[in-house]
């Protein structure tokens, strides 16, 4: 019996600390890799997707494309670029055409079609120096995916 309690007792423990927050409607921050060279992405359904990924790290460039020519895009201040902390700052998740504040378009939005192949395409900036392998690298861009969908 008092195994079974001490048990109950170390679970309420854990529960408690697990919603422990300033704000219980906050979800805990994600704690990101600043190395991070791969994540899995999921786009929505429509022709206004919403573009998302997992792990959910802030990203310095989010395109759409359609056989190499840019659908639409957005992206951080390249000035920025020479430090994660200012270039990754793009979250998931995004709309298609719906600009955040503070950064910016690449193109305009061209109309997605029907039946149509897109890929969504994600960069990140690694710390100066690093040596972590990503599909391609850019200096110190790494791609992190290109997720082919289909409208």
């Amino acid at each position: 019996m008092r195994t079974h309690s001490r048990h109950l007792v170390g679970l309420a423990a854990l529960l408690s600390l697990h919603g422990c927050s300033d704000d219980p409607a906050q979800p805990e921050p994600i704690v990101c890799d600043p190395e991070l060279t791969s994540v899995t992405a999921f786009v929505s359904s429509g022709l206004s997707p919403v573009l998302d990924w997992e792990p959910a790290c802030p990203v310095a460039l989010v395109l759409v494309e359609e056989g190499g020519h840019d659908k639409w895009g957005i992206m951080s201040d390249e000035a920025g670029w020479d430090q994660p902390a200012t270039a990754n700052i793009i979250s998931p998740p995004v709309t298609y055409g719906v600009v955040p504040d503070g950064l910016i378009e690449i193109p305009n939005p061209e109309a997605l079609e029907p039946g149509v192949t897109y890929e969504l395409i994600l960069w990140s900036i690694l710390p100066a120096g690093s040596t972590a392998e990503c599909q391609m690298r850019w200096d110190d861009a790494c791609l992190l995916t290109v997720h082919p969908f289909t409208r």
